[in-house]
């Protein structure tokens, strides 16, 4: 019985060649960077300011986070109710 391979390489699947997954690294590398970023911040928060007031700092921080981040979905919404409304 005789196995026949296939002598072409075909490299037309390989991952680097696909935009999207290069787009996902890219975006996983900045993610990354955001993340040690982030790190940096709280570990120079409590060094300079002490874990009671880090903390208080941190909790004042996600509040005014989440504010903004409800303004936009709440700005967003309005927008779509507008456009759909026209």
């Amino acid at each position: 019985m005789r196995i026949y391979h296939n002598t072409a390489l075909n490299f037309s699947h390989a991952p680097y060649k696909n935009i999207d997954v290069k787009s996902n690294v890219d975006r996983e590398i900045k993610m990354g960077e955001f993340r040690l970023r982030y790190v940096q911040l709280m570990r120079d928060a409590y060094t300079s300011l002490g874990e009671k007031d880090a903390n208080i700092l941190i909790k004042e921080s996600e509040a005014i986070w989440d504010k903004l981040i409800n303004s936009i979905s709440l700005e967003n919404q309005m927008i779509s109710n507008l456009a759909s409304n026209a």
